[in-house]
């Protein structure tokens, strides 16, 4: 990751924030955040970061000393170990580098560490403001780095659609939806990537009338299978979704609305660009899904950003009116569920791109029958 400019994002939110507050003394405590700024990433960590106008800190415990020296150092920052109460530690380099104002991230530590924190800064003459996703501005829009990374990352999805459109008939049925999902994570960690991105939903008939289905002891059988999957590569997130048929007899009304739904995502792909606001792309595919009756069937939004999270903003739903920008990366996913039958999602990740969208999947959005 030494390619990436820290420095320059690190530059972009000091300027940011010292606009809004008169200066830039920031502590961080997201792990997603603490990863852009440093490049050091530690899940659940407990890490925080500091900036302030004479030095760059990151705070680690014993755990994660080694690769905080393997990253973060490499980009400038002091790394300092902490045990017991990292607060402790933290109130004494604020004091001295003699800082008098700090803004404290809030939005990912709990309201109680918060106000003990806040606490003791009160107590030695620090004022602290609360801020709440300071990087979210910046995170928005992914740079050419992030975008080859994510790009890499969809490669993987895409080859896993490949492998399971190779199985065959037999490999489908009778096999339990959660094997299925172990088989297709351990297929994307061995094309390269280091975990899943969320827990799959592999939905076999009636099931995938569930948006958010966990996939349990179900068996798969002949008719639908919904299949949302994602893998993490180098800290970036995918996420696909892909409904296909099993067996010969197939319901026709699931077959219809497969179509409806394609042809409502690939018109809202078609949409996607520079200057549309997010609930016009949202209401792109809903007024297209509704005028086939189905309007009532189609409870959530059409999609969400996706990056060093798997949704994090923009949101795309129809109370967002945020102008879509060049380079922000989305998920375009309508779906249509009828309880008791079955449902159908078709999901693509794409690259906002000033006259249109760069989709980032090639596997194929056509009625895939495996029998």
């Amino acid at each position: 990751m030494n390619e990436i400019n820290f420095d320059k994002r690190i530059k972009k939110l000091e300027e940011s924030v010292f606009e809004l507050h008169g200066f830039s003394n920031i502590l961080i405590f997201k792990n997603e955040d603490i990863f852009y700024l440093s490049g050091f990433f530690g899940k659940n960590s407990n890490s925080a970061l500091l900036l302030t106008d004479r030095k760059k800190y990151l705070f680690v415990n014993f755990i994660y000393l080694e690769e905080a020296r393997k990253t973060a150092s490499e980009n400038g920052f002091e790394i300092i170990k902490y045990s017991g109460d990292k607060n402790n530690i933290i109130l004494e380099i604020i004091n001295s580098d003699n800082i008098k104002n700090i803004l404290l991230q809030s939005d990912f530590i709990s309201h109680s560490d918060y106000l003990k924190l806040e606490a003791k800064l009160n107590e030695t003459g620090i004022k602290s403001i609360s801020i709440e996703n300071p990087l979210e501005n910046l995170r928005l829009i992914k740079d050419k780095d992030e975008q080859n990374l994510i790009k890499k990352a969809c490669g993987f999805a895409d080859e896993a659609f490949q492998y399971i459109c190779g199985m065959g008939y037999n490999d489908f049925v009778g096999k339990r939806e959660s094997i299925m999902a172990i088989e297709i994570e351990k297929f994307l960690i061995n094309c390269g990537g280091s975990r899943k991105s969320f827990d799959y939903v592999i939905a076999s008939n009636q099931s995938s009338s569930k948006p958010h289905y966990d996939s349990e002891f179900n068996v798969i059988s002949d008719g639908i299978l919904l299949m949302d999957y994602g893998i993490i590569f180098k800290n970036y997130c995918t996420d696909l979704t892909r409904t296909i048929f099993i067996g010969q007899q197939i319901n026709k009304e699931l077959k219809k609305i497969y179509e409806i739904v394609r042809e409502a995502q690939m018109l809202a792909v078609d949409f996607c660009r520079e200057g549309i606001k997010a609930n016009e792309l949202d209401n792109i595919a809903r007024k297209y899904i509704s005028e086939k009756g189905y309007g009532k069937k189609f409870g959530h939004s059409i999609g969400h950003g996706v990056g060093l999270e798997i949704h994090e903003p923009p949101w795309i739903n129809l109370k967002n009116d945020q102008i879509l920008k060049e380079g922000m990366v989305i998920t375009i996913e309508p779906g249509i569920y009828i309880e008791n039958l079955g449902g159908v999602r078709i999901e693509d990740m794409v690259i906002v791109k000033k006259n249109g969208c760069e989709n980032l999947y090639k596997s194929s959005k056509k009625s895939i029958q495996i029998y």
